[in-house]
């Protein structure tokens, strides 16, 4: 399903540093050029020292720096690598890790469940659905429990993935603006509930705001929604949440809301995108439910890769790691270019150009071979790109890019 124009919401968190009276170019020149700053002439020569061929992403070709879809710049576990190039030999035949399903039940403090080594089998019982990816049980949700002429309730701006599906099965999307700082409102979201809303969406953190929903304001919220409506908690960034105690998310509500579903995914934190794998957790009659729309859609090798990332944890810290210091090197430079921003408990950082964003991404994309998320065009949201924390060379090229254009625009 394509994405649908959606009414911009104009958010302002509040943190631009510039000057009054001074313009960001000006602002930019100044402080390249100014004292104790190296010149313009010899920032040019480090702006291209940081880009071109020198930099080599994961699974990217060399020079590219792709940080516009919030895939994880350290690549996959070395275990899930060496899981599935034990079994590329094996792909004439089905099959599926066993171990994968209770793992994740045991992850997420459920009843545990055991799979065969079957995709066949039936699972009864199971607290847990595996899927190729989230989207795919996102669409198993959307055929369970969206009808013509119910609503579905979700913040605006979001990933609004259940919304595009309420659109084409004539269901009614209602949409809630987020409040100041880009945070979800709660209050609205359970406002909006009536009694045709099959649905309600949380996606904590939000994509593509970064912010958190914290239990503390989760539980509260759910406990105000009527039981008969299901409240889908997307945690597909939740692994990135500063504070560790956040990260175990919202499965520990399912057990006194059997209206609760939770998804998450191996795109991100466990650098598996390609992998297509993400899964589910809520009551039995929650997952049986949803799998009545669902094929078997999981393969040999995406399952074995992630039972196998799944018990490298080294790599899930390095992940985060990663990430944390990517975006902590974010702040600082926009802090110093004068430049807004999010702060951000996911993967990314949604910053504001106060400029076309159309004419910068291309120009970033063109000229320097740079890729960020335009927010304008995919969220309605003026003046803001969403950019993704990297490797640490291609956060620094991306700022060198994004100097260079906005000093010559």
């Amino acid at each position: 399903m394509s994405d649908r124009k959606e009414a911009s919401t104009t958010t302002r968190p509040g943190l631009s540093r510039t000057r009054p009276g001074l313009s960001r170019r000006g602002f930019l020149k100044g402080a390249l050029a100014g004292a104790g700053a190296i010149s313009f002439g010899s920032y040019e020569a480090v702006a291209q020292m940081v880009g071109g061929p020198s930099v080599r992403g994961w699974g990217v070709p060399p020079g590219l720096v792709r940080i516009d879809s919030n895939e994880n710049a350290l690549g996959p576990s070395p275990r899930a690598v060496e899981a599935v190039l034990s079994l590329v030999t094996s792909i004439n035949r089905y099959g599926q890790n066993p171990d994968l399903l209770g793992k994740l039940a045991r992850r997420h403090g459920v009843p545990v469940v055991e799979w065969t080594d079957s995709p066949f089998a039936p699972v009864p019982g199971a607290w847990v659905a595996v899927g190729a990816g989230s989207s795919d049980l996102l669409f198993a949700i959307g055929h369970a429990y969206v009808r013509e002429g119910t609503e579905v309730v979700e913040s605006l701006p979001g990933f609004g993935f259940i919304t595009r599906f309420a659109g084409v099965a004539n269901a009614e999307p209602v949409r809630v603006p987020l409040l100041e700082g880009m945070k979800p409102d709660l209050d609205g979201l359970s406002a909006a509930v009536t009694d045709r809303t099959a649905m309600v969406v949380v996606t904590t953190p939000g994509n593509p705001t970064g912010q958190l929903t914290p239990m503390s304001q989760l539980r509260p919220f759910v406990e105000s929604i009527p039981e008969r409506v299901l409240v889908l908690v997307d945690e597909a960034y939740i692994e990135f949440a500063e504070n560790e105690d956040d990260r175990e998310g919202a499965a520990s509500l399912i057990a006194d809301h059997p209206n609760v579903i939770v998804t998450r995914t191996f795109s991100k934190v466990f650098g598996m995108a390609g992998m297509r794998v993400g899964y589910a957790v809520a009551r039995p009659e929650v997952i049986e439910r949803i799998g009545r729309h669902r094929a078997n859609t999981l393969t040999l090798l995406s399952t074995h890769a992630a039972s196998a990332a799944l018990d490298d944890t080294d790599h899930l810290r390095r992940s985060q790691e990663l990430v944390s210091r990517g975006k902590r090197y974010f702040y600082e430079q926009l802090d110093a270019m004068g430049i807004e921003y999010a702060p951000s408990e996911s993967s990314f950082v949604m910053m504001n150009m106060k400029s076309d964003v159309d004419e910068l991404v291309r120009r970033m994309r063109e000229e320097h071979n740079v890729l960020v998320g335009n927010a304008r065009a995919r969220w309605n949201i003026e003046g803001w790109i969403r950019v993704t924390a990297g490797l640490p060379e291609e956060n620094e090229a991306f700022i060198a890019a994004l100097k260079k254009v906005l000093v010559s625009s």
